[in-house]
């Protein structure tokens, strides 16, 4: 039998709505840029204690790798929201796991501690929504815990005020050198490759007060590892991080997909000051979302086609020194 959803801490939720409502009373003159380093060293978490899980074979399935990962939003600081977390195991099949407890925390920096948001059960996708108070403006960080092994995943949750300036990044040959990279770093073979200067450029939208947003097509198994190759390889923030919530639209509605990301971010109050691509998908999306061409930035065989701008040369470096260094900084505080 399916589990109902419990009902979530009412009470910590209330407080936190009631919060957000006071610290927004009138419109702040400036964004507030988002600051990377506040939930890099969040307080201790307690992992709850560890319960059975609810169907026996989920116990064996529990034994494969779990490719768990939470798909981080970017929201207003006005109203409440709503985060998706996808849970299963193995490295070839990716089998959900399904209707099984999580349980889901919050901190940042405003809130001091782990709040606990609510329990949740996964449905017969893997997944779960977990439901977010208002908050005020800052960044977040979820974490859901699997209660029948204790494995875990993190969502990030960008709360903005109107006006906060994000760019965008594809990976897959944009900031790596071509698709097959991908394959390889999956597999353990080895980290991807990143086209020369690829770090250096988010980095230089990072200290100009840029929100970066990477939208990729890859799918949602696979953000476990863009995170480690993000963080680990690149040295970059892992998150705001879109990847595909179903093959489909990895593969047969990318632009589809990518537009509607696109769309949800700018109606959270992002402004999307300039994107960057490499394929037809991109393109497409990126002239639908309303960015534009002057802008908007291809590189690889695409580079400059349908009126983009193009980035000669495979790398960022000439383009770090002729286009980023003459970009004014985002007017955050």
């Amino acid at each position: 039998m399916m589990p109902s959803m419990p009902k979530h801490a009412a009470k910590w939720l209330l407080a936190c709505t009631l919060f957000a409502g006071l610290a927004f009373t009138g419109a702040f003159a400036q964004p507030v840029c988002t600051d990377h380093a506040e939930i890099e060293n969040p307080p201790p978490f307690d992992f709850p204690q560890r319960e059975r899980f609810r169907l026996f074979w989920n116990t064996w399935l529990a034994k494969d790798v779990p490719f768990h990962m939470g798909h981080d939003v970017v929201v207003a600081a006005d109203r409440p929201s709503q985060l998706t977390g996808k849970f299963d195991y193995g490295i070839v099949f990716h089998k959900d796991l399904e209707y099984e407890w999580v349980q889901a925390y919050i901190y940042g920096p405003t809130l001091g501690d782990w709040h606990m948001l609510g329990r949740y059960a996964t449905n017969s996708d893997g997944k779960i929504y977990v439901d977010l108070p208002a908050l005020a403006e800052g960044t977040y960080v979820v974490k859901m815990v699997v209660m029948g092994d204790l494995s875990s995943t993190n969502a990030y949750v960008r709360v903005v005020a109107p006006g906060t300036q994000a760019v965008v990044f594809d990976i897959d040959e944009t900031l790596t050198i071509d698709d097959l990279e991908t394959i390889l770093d999956y597999t353990g073979i080895e980290y991807a490759e990143p086209r020369a200067g690829a770090g250096e450029l988010v980095e230089r939208y990072l200290a100009l007060g840029y929100h970066p947003v990477f939208l990729t097509a890859r799918p949602y198994w696979y953000a476990k590892g863009s995170r480690q190759w993000l963080r680990d390889y690149m040295h970059l923030p892992d998150y705001t991080l879109r990847t595909a919530l179903s093959n489909e639209d990895s593969i047969f509605r990318t632009a589809d997909y990518k537009t509607a990301v696109l769309q949800e971010l700018k109606d959270a109050g992002l402004t999307i000051f300039r994107a960057y691509g490499n394929a037809d998908t991109d393109i497409e999306a990126y002239e639908r979302a309303g960015i534009a061409k002057n802008q908007t930035f291809t590189i690889g065989d695409l580079a400059g086609d349908s009126g983009t701008t193009p980035i000669p040369g495979g790398g960022y470096f000439e383009h770090i020194d002729t286009v980023v260094a003459d970009t004014p900084d985002s007017d955050c505080r």
